[in-house]
Order: C-alpha cells, then sequence, then structure tokens
C-alpha cells in the first residue's frame, strides 16, 4: 500500500467507484451514505482511504476535485504493455499466462473475457474458477460454439457467466475475439486461444492496454449481441 492517502486511495478505487462517490458527495450526500456506491465487499477498506485522504462530505467540492482526478487518470491510456507467449524461456517481455493469472487474481469487480478455443489444458481454467466463486466477482466468458465445448465451460465455471456463439439461417458465427477485460478498465487483446500450445508452445502477440473508454466499449459491444450473435449457455 502507497504511503500518500492520495495513491493509495486512487489505487484501489475503480473510475466507476471514484465517479459514483463524485456525484454522491457534490450533491450533499453524507459520506456515509455515499460509500454504499462501493461494493459490500470493498466498502469498508474504502471508507479507511476516503478517511485517511481527508474526503467527506463536509467538503464537496475538495472531495469532487479529488475523485474526479481520481477518475480522470484512469480514463487516460498511460499503458501499453506488450505481452508475448514463446516456446521454452523466449518470452522475455511479459507473458500471457502470467499476466492472465496476475490480472484475474486482482481483478475487484468483474472479468470479462472472449476466446476462439478454451481447452481443458489450458493453465487459465483455474484462475477463473477461483475468480467466479467470488461473491464480489461478476465473471462472463464468450465462446465459439463449434470449437468449444461450451456445456463443459459451463459446468467447470459454474458460478460464471457463459455465452457461446449462435447461427444465422441455420449457420453457426464464428466468434474468433480474444481479449480479457478486467473491472471495466484493462484489456488484454491477444492472438492466443486458452489452450496449453498457445499458452507453451506457439509464438502469440498481445497488448495489455489500461484504457476505461475501450473496455466499456467493447463490454457494451458484446452485451448488444446477447441474443443474436451470442447465446447464453
Amino acid at each position: 500500500m502507497p504511503d500518500n492517502p492520495f495513491t493509495a486511495l486512487g489505487a484501489y478505487l475503480t473510475s466507476t467507484e471514484a465517479e459514483a462517490l463524485a456525484v454522491l458527495l457534490e450533491n450533499g450526500q453524507h459520506i456515509s451514505l455515499a460509500v454504499n456506491s462501493v461494493n459490500q465487499s470493498r466498502r469498508e477498506k474504502a471508507k479507511k482511504l476516503l478517511a485517511d485522504a481527508g474526503i467527506s462530505h463536509t467538503e464537496p467540492r475538495f472531495a469532487g476535485a479529488v475523485l474526479r482526478s481520481v477518475v480522470g487518470a484512469k480514463s487516460v491510456l498511460h499503458d501499453l504493455v506488450p505481452v508475448w507467449t514463446m516456446p521454452g524461456n523466449e518470452a522475455d517481455t511479459g507473458h500471457l499466462t502470467g499476466e492472465f493469472s496476475r490480472l484475474v487474481h486482482n481483478a475487484r469487480i468483474s472479468i470479462t473475457c472472449a476466446t476462439y478455443n478454451f481447452e481443458t489444458t489450458s493453465q487459465m481454467w483455474d484462475a477463473l474458477k477461483q475468480a467466479a466463486e467470488r461473491l464480489d466477482i461478476a465473471v462472463t466468458v464468450y465462446l465459439d460454439a463449434s470449437a468449444s465445448a461450451s456445456a463443459a465451460v459451463k459446468t467447470r465455471l459454474a458460478k460464471a457467466t457463459v455465452y457461446r456463439s449462435s447461427n444465422i439461417a441455420g449457420k453457426l458465427i464464428r466468434s474468433h475475439a480474444k481479449f480479457v477485460i478486467i473491472d471495466h478498465t484493462l484489456v488484454l487483446l491477444t492472438s492466443a486461444n486458452f489452450s496449453w500450445s498457445a499458452e507453451n508452445r506457439n509464438i502469440e502477440f498481445g497488448l495489455l492496454v489500461h484504457d476505461a473508454t475501450l473496455a466499456t466499449s467493447v463490454e457494451s459491444t458484446m452485451v448488444s449481441k446477447h441474443g443474436t450473435l451470442y447465446e447464453i449457455v
């Protein structure tokens, strides 16, 4: 945890949480009520960090300024990290499996991922399963119906929401989108499927992007295709 209380607060709050708190406090809401906009599992820590930073309903302009600074900082594209997978130890800049596990483990609100092929050999199974078991995390998975055993994925990730590509005019739609989105903020775009070969043997490339606008756009687009291009498992 950073020593600076403002840094600590900014590191902990998501842009959505900071925006909600700013709006409520600027409109005269008491801090004890405004903090209810934060997920219950994160609320006590958020209350402490807000108090440490001197954020209160008694100074709404100051509170709004600090919280909107958090929103602004998190909405700016400030990270573009290349992520590679290569055979052996050749990948010395990022690593797909390691980055995926780290991101999923550190998720606070949500995980949305899409892949063409999701095999039981993938090391990402366990990371997603552990995340889906948490009550404070919403896990959503999109799969290609022809390439992935969607029923098996749903069985393994019982508490996740799983969608598979549907069909148009009797023909299955091919879903080749491959990405992971964490907390509506971090986007991992990758050429790799969720499989042992993609994670260990192939040469795969991706980008880890910190951009809340991009994350929200991608998730909104996927949701808009529910019932047309994707069906729930």
